[in-house]
Formats: C-alpha cells, structure tokens, sequence
C-alpha cells in the first residue's frame, strides 16, 4: 500500500515539472521578446537623437553664415555648402541632403502683387537626414528660414517657373523634376516635387545655358511618363524641346506633361467571321410579346386608339441564340424621334413562357436604367452565361398626338477568329524628340515586337500617346480595331486587334464612324467603276476591305450609307497603293 502510494507521488512531480518548464519557457520568451523590443526602441530613440543633435548642429552653422553664403555647391543658389554627403554619429551612418531654395515672402506682396518686383525675399534651407537601422529605412528633417540682414535682391539669378500636367491637360502634383547644368561655370544638379498646382518655381538660378530638366515620376506609387529637354547632338541635331537659358532676373517659363504608364495588347488575326440579326418590323412575327405597342409601316410604334397614343409601352424581341458565338460586340437602333418622344432598350433573359429577367449592371453597364442611344456596346457581356438574350424595348412619349418610331433593331455578334502567330510588328507612336539632320523625325516611343502562337503581344508601360504598327509587305491590313492610330491614353489598357491577308498591290481599306468617332457596323459600303462594281458591309470595327479586283485607277465612286445615317459619297476616287478613306456618318 505504501509503495503505491509512493509511485503516485512521483508521477504526480514529474507531471509538476512538465508544467514548470513549460511555464518558465512561456514566461523566459516573452520577457525575451520584451526585451529585443526594448532594444529596437532605445536604438531607434538613441538613432532619433543622433539625427537632431547633427541636424540641430549643422542648422546653427547655417545661421552662422553670412547670407550671400547660404548656398550650396551645386544647387540652386550658389555657396560652399556641400549638397549631399555621408556623415558618422554613435556608429550610425547618416545621409545628409540640403536644399536651398528662395521664397517670395507674403510680406511685400507675391509674385505679380510683389511691390517691388523682386520674389527672391528670403532662403529657405531644408536638411533631410535618412539612415538604415535593423534593415529598416528612417528619416528626419528640418526647415528654416535665413533672412537677408538688408533689402532684398536678384543680383546673380533669374527664376524657372516649371508646370506639370496630365493627359488631360490638368495641373499633375507630385511629379519630381530634375534641374541639371553640366556647365563648368555652374554645375547644377536639383531634383523638387510639383505642388498641388503643377508648378515648380526656382528663383535665383544662376545665369548660364544649357539647362535641361526632366520631368517623371512615380506618383501616388505608379509609374509614369518622362518628358525632359534635350542638347541638340549628333543623332538629335534639332531638339522639339531644347535646353534652355536663365538670364538675369528673368523668367524661363517650361511646361511638361506626363501621364501614368499603362500596357497596349495587340492580337493579329488571318480571319474573323461575324453574324447579325435585323428586326425589320414589317410585321409582327419578330415580336415575341408586347404591351401597348403595334407594328406599323415598317416601324415599332405606341399604340393609337382614335389618333391618340399611349404614353408608354413596351415589346419584347425574339429571343437571339447565335450558333456559333464567340463575343457579343454591338447593337444599331434607327430611331426616328422628336422631342416628345424616347425610347429605352434593355436586355433580359428568359423567355415569354417563363418571364424575362433583367441583366444586372455588373453583366452589363448600364442597363438597368437602359440604352436611349443609337449604337449600344454588348461586347462585356459573357457568351458563357449569356449565350442567348432578348432585347426589350420601352416607347414613351409626352404629348400623345406623336409617338417614337423604331425602323430597325440590328444586333452584331463574333462567331469565330483565327490567329495569326509570329506576326513581326513595327510600332510606333506620334510624339516626336525632333529632327536629325536631314530633317527626318526622331520618334520618342518605337518597338519591334512578334506575336505569340496565339497572335499575341503586350507592349509592357506605355506612354499615352497615338500609336500605329505596320507589318512586312507581305500582307495588307484589311481591319484595325480600333482604328489607327490607336489612341493610348495613360493609366488604361488597350486592346488592339489587326486583321492581315496576304499583300494585294492595290486596295481600299474604308471606315465608317459616326459624329462621335464611334465605329458603324453593318453599314453599306458600295465601290463602283466601269468595269467593277462591289457592295460590302462593315464589320462590328465599322470598316471593310475591297482588295481582289481593283486596280489603280482615278475614277471610283464610293458610297456609304446606314439606316438612321446621312449617305455619304465620295466622286471621285483615286485607288492607287493600300488607301484608307475615313467616312463620318450623320444621324
């Protein structure tokens, strides 16, 4: 009985001394952690008062200093102090930066307002401090103001006013911009942020030429565009943007824009072929119900009851299940309208059995509150849930003795497409750095690039700009959508689509768009000679290509014309060579 007892006892402390080790581990940890932490912020303190305690010393000897010698080496204003170096305080290895920049003091009035035409008031010097600590990047800085023991001058300097803008010609903060001057007399090297106004103002800048800047960023974290002024040289005998001069107390005025970097996907393609679907209404049969509507010469109406009209109304299509469908693209509705009158298209699933159900926005931008324009774009809209819709449409008008009159409802789909893989590009976009010598452009932005096994290529960080690819001889471009150039604005992606044959000697690529640039598909395009007459239509891009059988002659006539669009014709037209002809189309 005894040694039982005993035996439970002994296991009952090694059990006591399990939960003791664990205990002291848990506790020895956290005190462990406890301290490494309390070490990490005595040595970020201790490495804070390093930065001030130099920061403070070196802003006394600023002061110190007589004020024509507040200046740096090779900054904006000019003295014996050294723009940036590496100091050593408590074992930390600091770097010091020193900007020195004149301000135009509230004092005496600014810029324009200033009493007595001098904006060089005061110097402001900004010290910046930043130091590596247990991996981690730290800064500090500090600003003051050093002000002239009598009047102020512009003696020694003029002034650079730099303004920043975007694509859209808006004022751009934050983008840094980067003043150099190789000059042996005043080296200069300075780098400043645009304000919230776009706008760089450096006053005091020594006189000299052959000042260049340039302009970039990142900003807000995203890449953006360069822009800069260039020395003319060699290769660049005529800069668009050259270098420039400072005279004394005068103003050099640049202005920049720049814009966020963005991709363009180009696809080649050896053949695309499409479907359509027209709802006519010379009769009922393409209506698959209706409420308070009627089908009359031709048109979708309001019903009329004695010569007077509903208010509203609304009728379903027949449903659309394109076999084979690739991509949804583009509805076209020829509407005759006038000021009372509207209408609203909305696309639904399901059916008249089993009732229609509106496609969300999220499917479909847009549609919820519905469609009142002539082309509608479908191409978001996914063929894998979607692959059959109905189109609904709602007449409304305000004053009943007139009603809206749809003549035709055209939708545009993609059945299939066939890739063109290793296709070599040139691309090449509009902007210009300026002439070489003979007088010949230097483009700022060109590549060379081969599609891949699926007729793709994606030019990686582009600027925004109009960019246009051509390809080898060998084969004619029968379809660019969207149209070139491509217009590439900054922050977007493109996506771009070329459809090539093989090379004909003389053809005739036209495209068809309506006031606002918007392509016209399903347009009639007719080219017509003795000899030769062919009638097309445009495809969902608006364009169409006549290639086999025209030759180089000066007397074509080309006709375009589409339901609810002004004919357009062009007489006479000369085919000589790939020619492109642009049609604008009229409601």
């Amino acid at each position: 009985m005894r040694a039982r007892t005993r035996l439970s006892q002994a296991g009952f402390t090694f059990v006591e001394l399990i939960i003791v080790t664990s205990i002291t581990v848990i506790i020895f940890g956290a005190l462990l952690s406890s301290f490494r932490y309390t070490l990490d912020v005595i040595s970020l303190s201790r490495s804070n008062l390093s930065a001030l305690s130099l920061a403070t010393e070196r802003m006394e000897f600023f002061r110190s200093l007589p004020y024509d010698d507040v200046g740096t080496l090779t900054g904006i204003i000019r003295g014996p102090i050294v723009n940036n170096q590496t100091l050593t305080l408590n074992g930390i290895e600091f770097t010091e930066r020193i900007v020195i920049d004149y301000v135009d003091g509230l004092g005496d009035g600014l810029a324009g307002a200033d009493v007595n035409g001098i904006l060089e008031d005061y110097k402001q010097v900004k010290l910046e401090y930043a130091w590596e600590l247990r991996g981690q990047s730290h800064d500090l800085s500090l600003v003051t103001n050093i002000m002239p023991r009598s009047i102020e001058t512009d003696v020694g300097g003029g002034s650079i006013r730099i303004n920043v803008l975007d694509q859209d010609f808006m004022p751009l903060p934050g983008a840094t911009v980067q003043i150099s001057n190789a000059s042996s007399t005043a080296p200069l090297y300075e780098s400043r942020v645009s304000n919230a106004s776009g706008e760089v103002l450096l006053s005091g800048v020594p006189v000299d030429s052959n000042y260049q800047l340039v302009v970039g960023g990142p900003i807000g974290g995203n890449a953006y565009s360069t822009s800069s002024t260039y020395i003319a040289d060699s290769y660049l005998a005529n800069p668009a943007s050259p270098a420039f001069s400072v005279s004394e107390g005068g103003i050099s005025t640049q202005t920049f824009i720049i814009d966020e970097l963005s991709d363009i996907n180009i696809t080649t393609l050896s053949a695309i072929t499409e479907g359509s679907e027209s709802y006519l209404f010379s009769d009922i049969s393409q209506i698959a119900t209706s409420t308070q509507t009627n089908v009359v010469g031709g048109d979708l109406v309001l019903a009329n009851t004695l010569g007077v009209y509903e208010t509203t109304g609304t009728a379903y299509l027949s449903t659309i299940t394109p076999v084979p469908l690739e991509s949804w693209e583009t509805i076209r509705i020829d509407a005759d309208l006038d000021s009372a009158t509207d209408f609203v298209a909305q696309l639904y699933t399901g059916t008249a059995a089993s009732g229609y159900t509106l496609i969300p926005d999220t499917e479909l931008a847009g549609n919820v509150t519905g469609f009142t324009d002539s082309l509608i774009d479908i191409s978001g809209l996914d063929v894998g849930l979607y692959p059959t819709t109905t189109i609904g449409i709602r007449l409304s008008t305000t004053d009943t003795s007139v009603t809206p009159e749809i003549d035709e409802v055209a939708v545009f789909w993609r059945e299939a497409a066939t890739p063109r893989s290793g296709q070599t590009l040139f691309v090449r976009g509009d902007k210009i750095l300026g002439t070489d010598s003979a007088g010949s452009p230097i483009y700022k932005a060109t590549s060379t690039v081969t599609t891949d096994a699926s007729g793709e290529v994606q030019l990686e960080a582009v600027e925004f700009d109009m960019y246009t690819a051509t390809t080898s001889s060998a084969f004619s471009l029968a379809s660019a959508c969207p149209a070139q150039p491509v217009i590439h604005r900054g922050g977007d992606v493109s996506d771009v689509e070329l459809l090539y044959v093989p090379a004909v000697s003389q053809s005739l690529r036209v495209v068809v768009s309506d006031a606002i640039g918007r392509a016209v598909p399903g347009a009639e395009v007719r080219l017509n000679r003795s000899g030769y007459d062919v009638t097309q239509v445009t495809s969902t891009c608006g364009q169409t290509f006549f290639g086999s059988g025209v030759a180089a002659e000066t007397d074509y006539d080309l006709t375009v014309s589409a339901p609810g669009y002004t004919t357009q014709v062009v007489s006479p037209l000369t085919v000589d060579g790939s020619v492109v002809v642009d049609i604008s189309l009229s409601p």
